[in-house]
């Protein structure tokens, strides 16, 4: 029984490792030619972005209402804004706008309990392409 129970706690621990350390670079803007990339790391998209807080912020809540995603909720910090929204299956979507400096952003998408790479790229196009 203690050999069962203390494989089932090493295969959750590899399985977490497994999933934290995975780190996916993402390009996001194929058109234009340029080298920016975006990553997506134990589930989460982060992007960068060229604009103020405030305005991403404004902008991000229009795409998402035009997107179709219900918003359930936002949360304003000293240095992030986090958006709470919800899609159709009531799967949680979650986008943070951090300023690094100024004029300079980073995005951090979640969609779903384990993240959804596809949706979170064209949630962060979205939004980029409406600044």
């Amino acid at each position: 029984m203690k050999s069962n129970a203390a494989l089932t706690l090493s295969l959750a621990v590899l399985a977490a490792l497994f999933a934290s350390a995975c780190t996916t670079p993402v390009a996001i803007d194929p058109k234009t030619g340029q080298e920016q990339t975006a990553r997506f790391t134990a589930g989460y998209f982060y992007g960068p972005i060229d604009a103020e807080a405030g305005t991403i912020f404004r902008t991000a809540i229009r795409q998402l209402d035009n997107m179709g995603y219900f918003r359930t909720g936002e949360l304003h910090k000293d240095a992030s804004i986090t958006i709470y929204a919800r899609k159709v299956g009531d799967e949680k979507v979650t986008v943070r706008i951090a300023q690094l400096a100024p004029g300079q952003c980073e995005m951090r998408i979640r969609v779903g309990s384990l993240g959804n790479l596809p949706e979170s790229q064209k949630i962060y196009a979205t939004i980029r392409d409406a600044l």
